[in-house]
């Protein structure tokens, strides 16, 4: 898919990673960040989004359900462009294309980390909510610097919104896990 100026920063990388991964991986239907790519064969979601702070872009390869993840992080030449957001919107991705064909058949072919066999299902979520909770929190104060700084601070409100979405699964997913020990105490405040 060629790509444009006129497209969207999340478009014009969306347009060469379809490129590069080919049919196996349908696209997205929804053109922001995060843009998730999904192979339903190989039950895979592969995430791009842009690492704003370290001005660089990152992959992440995970099954359906979120359970084991890799991660590759790609950082681009930004000469003449003030973040990666600029380079997103008006550089030449197309000239990246055959770095980031490495870097996904790289990521795509590593063995997804085993499943680790935990007595307590709950304990695990558990520790999955904190951690969410944890990257929430500094996306968050990351969100509230650009605010004061008067920075962009959109495609950081979308990234927080689908950390939340994410939190609120786990959470919904612990609460189902407790059972029945808690179902007396919904509503309460």
């Amino acid at each position: 898919m060629p790509s444009t100026a006129t497209e969207a920063p999340a478009a014009r990388l969306a347009a060469v990673v379809a490129d590069v991964l080919g049919t196996d991986w349908t696209p997205p239907t929804e053109l922001d960040w995060p843009v998730v790519f999904t192979n339903e064969a190989a039950d895979r979601d592969l995430t791009l989004y842009p690492d704003r702070k370290n001005r660089r872009l990152i992959f992440e390869l995970s099954p359906a359900d979120f359970d084991r993840r890799l991660f590759a992080k790609y950082t681009p030449d930004l000469t003449g462009h003030d973040s990666i957001d600029g380079w997103l919107a008006d550089g030449n991705l197309a000239a990246v294309a055959d770095a980031l064909a490495v870097i996904l058949e790289r990521l795509i072919e590593l063995p997804l980390p085993e499943r680790v066999a935990l007595a307590d299902p709950l304990q695990t979520e558990r520790e999955r909510l904190a951690e969410q909770a944890r990257e929430l929190a500094a996306n968050a104060a990351y969100f509230a610097a650009g605010l004061i700084w008067s920075q962009p601070v959109g495609d950081d409100a979308q990234r927080l919104a689908t950390l939340a979405r994410d939190l609120a699964h786990t959470a919904t997913r612990v609460d189902e896990l407790r059972g029945s020990a808690t179902a007396g105490t919904a509503g309460r405040f």
